[in-house]
C-alpha cells in the first residue's frame, strides 16, 4: 500500500516535468525559427527527469529534490540581488516601455517558481522519504543547497558588479556615449574579454536609456592587456 502512495507521487511529479519539458523545446524550437530570444534550462533536463520519475526512480527523485531547492534558492536570492547587478532605473524604464515583456518575463519566473516549489513539496513527502529509506538511499540535509544557492548568487552579483564597473567598462560607455550622443544614462550588460598573444580583444554590449527609449549598443576595441 505505501509503494502505491510514493509510486503515485512520482508518476504525477513526472508526467508534470515531461509535459513543462516538453512545452519548453517546443516554444524554443518556435523562437529559433523566428529568431526570438529565448533562454530557459528547464526543457531537456525536465524531460529526461520526468521519464525517470514515471519509472519510480527513487534517486532521481531525491536529485531532483536537491537541485529544485538549489535553483529555487538561488532564483530568489537573485530577485535581491539584482539592484546590484542592474540600475533600479532602467529596470523601472523596462517596465514602463514594455511592459508586456517585462510581464511575460516575470509571468514565467513566478511559473518556474510555483513549479519548483511543488515539484521540492512532493517529493518531499513522507510516503517518498520512507519509501527512500527503505531502499537505503541516504536523506539529504536541504540547508546545504540552500546555502550553495545563495552564496552562489551573491558571489556572482558582486563578480559583475566590479566587473563591469572597472576600467573597461567606463571606457565601453565612453564609446557608446559617442554613438548616441548626450541624454542617454548608461549601463554596460555584458562585457567579454579574450587574450591572443600579446592582443587583448573586449567586447561587450551598452544600455543606453532615457524616458523614451531603450538601446543596445555594441562595442569592441582590442588593445595591449593591462593598458
Amino acid at each position: 500500500m505505501e509503494s502505491r502512495f510514493y509510486l503515485a507521487i512520482l508518476k504525477r511529479v513526472g508526467a508534470v516535468l515531461v509535459l513543462v519539458g516538453l512545452l519548453d523545446i517546443g516554444v524554443m524550437v518556435y523562437c529559433i525559427i523566428h529568431r526570438i530570444s529565448y533562454r530557459s534550462s528547464l526543457n531537456l533536463f525536465a524531460v529526461i527527469a520526468g521519464v525517470l520519475l514515471l519509472r519510480g526512480s527513487l534517486r532521481t527523485a531525491a536529485t531532483v529534490r536537491w537541485f529544485g531547492v538549489f535553483f529555487l534558492s538561488a532564483c530568489i536570492a537573485t530577485l535581491f540581488a539584482w539592484p546590484a547587478v542592474q540600475p533600479m532605473d532602467l529596470t523601472l524604464t523596462q517596465l514602463r516601455l514594455n511592459p508586456w515583456r517585462v510581464g511575460a518575463n516575470a509571468a514565467f519566473l513566478v511559473f518556474t517558481l510555483a513549479l519548483f516549489y511543488w515539484v521540492i513539496t512532493e517529493l518531499g513527502r513522507d510516503p517518498v522519504q520512507v519509501a527512500s529509506d527503505s531502499a537505503g538511499i541516504k536523506r539529504r540535509d536541504m540547508r546545504f543547497p540552500v546555502g550553495v544557492g545563495i552564496a552562489l548568487v551573491i558571489c556572482l552579483a558582486v563578480f559583475l558588479h566590479v566587473f563591469l564597473g572597472g576600467e573597461s567598462a567606463e571606457r565601453a560607455k565612453s564609446m557608446a556615449e559617442k554613438l548616441v550622443g548626450p541624454g542617454y544614462r548608461l549601463h554596460v550588460s555584458s562585457m567579454r574579454v579574450s587574450e591572443s598573444g600579446h592582443t587583448e580583444s573586449v567586447s561587450g554590449v551598452v544600455t543606453a536609456w532615457n524616458d523614451k527609449e531603450i538601446r543596445e549598443i555594441a562595442v569592441h576595441w582590442e588593445g595591449t592587456p593591462g593598458r
